[in-house]
């Protein structure tokens, strides 16, 4: 029977409206009524969205078409302001398609998905409409009025795919169009390829990389496969190159993209793929040999003039080493990878490599795969472009708009890490570098390694591009040795690397990182020097593994949760994915002000709003940026506003412009660090602490607390809170040293026109 499967998404925000929902829930009854619906016919799922979508039922919820028919006549209007169609996109894309849901993409029924949309979406459609694109699923649409049907001409397979109407009682004559290319896709009739399959390009490097370990038969399969496939192909600089290597533990080259230009030489030069003896297979490292020694321009590669990359992986088994770092960094490069395996191979690390999971090809007998592989070979054909990395980690928009940091690796090169270890540490550095933009605009990349002595590899300034740093990284060798004196290379590196002369562009405001990444413990005043770092500007990760104490890790790194702490080092290379986004989103963050309000300040409250003003002065305040909060406190704490309380700079600015002080006789300083972990630093306040945004207190006093602060303050640390403590006039010192993180985020000073110098501290650790 015509089978496909089909999914409705209403918009059920106020873009409808209750009056006008009955016509859109009609004009689905009717469109569902004219259908062959059937577990092996068409299967129906639908989804309602405004806000957040709501799935109302999956594709096997309802097998009788009485069954969906009810289903449908029995939906009511949701309502809500928010019309996010990209929300739904992306759940429709992540949550209907699968087979667990009833999806069969698999059993080859296409997948169609039917938008019916009253206005533009609140929220951006690209990565839910790329996500469906991936998945080969053909979007129709009907819009009532114009910005609805602009919004669905961008997400509709094609323009002419978009059925309009002016309002909704005219949405009847969307009834014919819309069953006939329903009807049309189930039977058949009307075939459309997504994006990835409609245009033949010619020009392209692909290479193929071989498990050698799967025995004569089939490796004879795979080069008759590679044959048949070159034969079809134009071969040469200006049209297909292909490049091959096999591995097992380790990686051969058996040829480069640019070592055979003809046809003919490249067809006599696969006689040079053999099988090799093996039970063991190292999949990550062989993915890391193709990206660092063939992708490369030297070797024949055109990524730089934007010829597609392609990879396909052939293997057998499952590796037996780590392959999500090299996966994500062979896609940060915007390699499309494929991957082809045998029953005994693992699907979950296939699914991890290839860029989308319909380019994961599996067979029992790899024989037959590679006999009949019409949809490998459409895939190394047809396929163009560069992979899309998404989400709220994307290089490509973080890059572009916030990322502008000089980072400096200071790499453990004793005995604690080891020629054993290296790989997994050099990896790392990689799969950072890999995902940032390297120039002297952007991101600039320093290497320091130490044992008993620091030893410079290059400086910020030494190069300007990507491949330069990651050919230098590469080539990292240890100097060995079992002394480790982590603080005198924190202090080189600060004295040495971190300096203006050395590339450093902290005069133009580039955040200043430090990456210490160790396998041993510390035999030195490593905190101390910790402390000068973050005094001098530099924002200090800790990245161990091995022998090295992971509460010292934390006590070293700016703040506790910037150190990263692994069992073994194999885990390190994947370790960049948890990394990245605090290295290079440094923008949200929820920043709190405790002052003093007592009436013995009443003189230089001008000094205290002044202060306020000038540490928020560069920070990029936004609902989803940096929040702000202040507080006075006297005998009890008085709240000006929350840190949800507004969301743009001018209102913040305007709010603490026209302060007034609260007044009292003293001060309870205990008593408002508590106000502020139970009430202020709350998730009904604004706080966003649940979703691991970092947060910071700055609490300023002229006089001595009435009340202990060293309980309190402890509990707001325990929560991962990072307070400064400001003393001013009669402030106790032990007091301000208890609230504060560290002694070096304790200050004291005579009076309120001192408060100049702290600033630079306080736009270190928030911007």
């Amino acid at each position: 029977p015509d089978s496909s499967d089909l999914i409705f998404l209403i918009d059920g925000s106020l873009n409808v409206g209750a009056a006008n929902f009955p016509y859109v829930r009609d004009l689905v009854t009717r469109i569902v009524e004219r259908l062959s619906v059937g577990r092996d016919g068409i299967r129906v799922a639908l989804v309602q969205y405004n806000t957040d979508p709501q799935i109302k039922f999956y594709l096997n919820s309802y097998y009788e078409k009485s069954s969906v028919l009810e289903a449908v006549k029995g939906l009511s209007f949701s309502g809500d302001d928010e019309s996010n169609l990209g929300a739904a996109l992306e759940e429709v894309a992540d949550s209907l398609l699968g087979e667990s849901a009833g999806g069969r993409a698999e059993e080859g029924a296409p997948q169609v998905l039917v938008v019916i949309s009253a206005g533009a979406s609140s929220d951006d459609t690209g990565a839910g409409h790329r996500a469906l694109i991936r998945a080969g699923v053909v979007t129709l649409g009907v819009a009532v009025g114009a910005d609805a049907a602009a919004e669905l001409e961008e997400v509709a397979t094609d323009k002419s795919f978009v059925l309009k109407a002016d309002s909704f009682r005219d949405l009847t004559s969307a009834d014919d169009n819309l069953y006939g290319y329903i009807n049309g896709l189930a039977t058949r009739s009307i075939i459309f390829q997504n994006e990835f399959t409609e245009v033949t390009v010619g020009e392209r490097d692909i290479v193929f990389l071989i498990d050698s370990t799967m025995g004569t038969a089939v490796i004879n399969t795979v080069r008759e496969y590679i044959r048949r496939f070159v034969s079809t192909k134009e071969i040469g600089p200006n049209a297909v190159q292909v490049g091959i290597a096999q591995f097992a533990t380790d990686t051969r080259l058996v040829m480069d993209l640019q070592t055979h230009s003809t046809k003919e030489s490249l067809l006599g030069g696969l006689a040079a793929i053999r099988p090799r003896p093996g039970q063991t297979i190292n999949i990550g490292a062989a993915l890391d040999f193709v990206r660092l020694n063939m992708l490369r321009p030297e070797k024949g590669s055109r990524m730089s003039r934007g010829v597609p990359q392609l990879l396909l992986l052939i293997v057998s088994k499952r590796s037996s080493d780590s392959v999500a770092g090299p996966a994500q960094a062979l896609q940060n490069l915007g390699v499309l990878a494929l991957a082809a395996g045998s029953r005994a191979a693992a699907e979950d690390e296939m699914k991890q490599i290839a860029f989308s999971e319909s380019m994961v090809f599996m067979a029992k007998d790899f024989r037959q795969l590679f006999r009949n592989a019409r949809e490998i070979t459409d895939a190394l054909s047809t396929l163009s472009g560069v992979m899309v990395v998404e989400g709220p980690t994307d290089p490509t928009t973080v890059q572009t708009q916030r990322v502008f940091r000089d980072i400096v690796f200071l790499v453990d090169g004793s005995n604690y890490v080891g020629s054993n270890n290296l790989p997994f540490v050099r990896d790392f550095m990689i799969n950072i570098v890999n995902q940032l933009n390297i120039s002297p605009e952007q991101v600039q990349i320093g290497l320091m390694q130490f044992a008993e002595r620091p030893r410079i590899e290059f400086y910020l300034n030494t190069y300007d591009n990507k491949r330069d740093v990651v050919d230098k990284i590469s080539q990292l060798r240890l100097t060995g040795g079992s002394v480790l004196n982590t603080g005198a290379a924190m202090n080189y590196a600060l004295n040495n690397m971190f300096q203006t002369s050395a590339g450093s562009r902290k005069l133009q405001n580039a955040v200043q990182v430090l990456i210490l990444i160790t396998g041993g413990p510390l035999q030195d005043d490593a905190r101390s020097e910790a402390d000068r770092l973050a005094l001098g500007n530099v924002l200090t990760f800790t990245v161990s593994s091995g022998q090295a104490d992971q509460e010292e890790m934390e006590k070293i790194a700016f703040i506790p949760s910037l150190a990263y702490h692994k069992r073994s080092f194999s885990e390190l290379p994947a370790l960049a994915d948890d990394i990245m986004p605090s290295l290079i989103t440094v923008v949200e963050r929820d920043v709190a002000f405790l002052i003093d309000g007592t009436d013995s300040v009443r003189g230089d409250f001008p000094h205290i709003r002044d202060f306020i003003l000038k540490v928020i002065e560069p920070l990029d305040i936004g609902f989803d940026k940096v929040r702000v909060s202040v507080v006075q406190h006297s005998e009890k704490p008085t709240p000006v506003f929350y840190l949800n309380t507004y969301q743009t700079k001018e209102e913040v600015i305007r709010a603490i412009q026209g302060m007034a002080l609260a007044g009292g006789r003293s001060l309870n300083t205990g008593a408002a660090l508590r106000y502020m972990k139970a009430t202020v630093m709350s998730d009904s306040n604004g706080s966003r602490a649940a979703q691991n945004v970092p947060q910071f207190l700055i609490v300023l006093a002229a006089d001595r607390s009435m009340d202990s602060v060293k309980e309190p303050a402890g509990e707001l640390k325990t929560d991962g809170v990072v307070p400064f403590g400001v003393g001013v006039k009669n402030a106790d010192k032990k007091q301000i040293e208890a609230i504060a993180h560290n002694p070096s985020f304790a200050f004291n000073v005579k009076e309120f026109r001192e408060l100049e110098p702290i600033l630079c501290s306080c736009w270190m650790a928030l911007i």
